[in-house]
């Protein structure tokens, strides 16, 4: 692995803070980083090295990220190192866990919409008819983007 530059450096950090502040690990999101603009392979070692982290803090982020999808391993024959790849399909992913995360709001406004204190207030219960409707909206929306994405990749 070449030594990276400091704005790829930057970049991998800026990354890093995103998924952070979307609920991940910073690190998690340093590592998708790495492997962003990584035209290879990189085996845990080689992260570690090139994120200054520890070879446990990648480990347990990696079974995270390749639950998620967003990361593949690779093996190569007559080597026993497991290598680390940027998933084809990672951006699918992001659409397919906001899609599940409308989906779970959706499921607690429904809840609160049928709460009685809910219901005899109009003005609340306005609210909660307007939030599904707005909710309905979005998610059919992002299900015609997923399948537009899909239809293009």
């Amino acid at each position: 692995m070449n030594k990276l530059s400091p704005e790829l450096l930057a970049y991998i950090e800026e990354i890093g803070l995103y998924h952070e502040q979307q609920g991940a690990s910073r690190i998690a999101g340093r590592i998708l980083g790495l492997l962003m603009v990584t035209e290879g392979t990189l085996s845990a070692e080689q992260i570690a090295t090139a994120l200054q982290v520890s070879l446990g803090s990648v480990s347990t982020n990696m079974r995270l990220l390749l639950q998620s999808g967003h990361v593949e391993k690779k093996s190569i024959t007559g080597d026993r190192i497991t290598y680390y790849i940027y998933s084809e399909n990672a951006l699918e992913r992001e659409f397919l866990a906001s899609i599940e995360r409308v989906h779970s709001l959706k499921k607690t406004i429904e809840k609160g919409a049928q709460i009685q204190d809910v219901n005899e207030n109009e003005i609340v219960s306005k609210r909660f008819v307007e939030m599904e409707r707005g909710i309905e909206y979005f998610l059919d929306s992002l299900n015609e983007l997923l399948n537009r994405w899909r239809t293009q990749r």
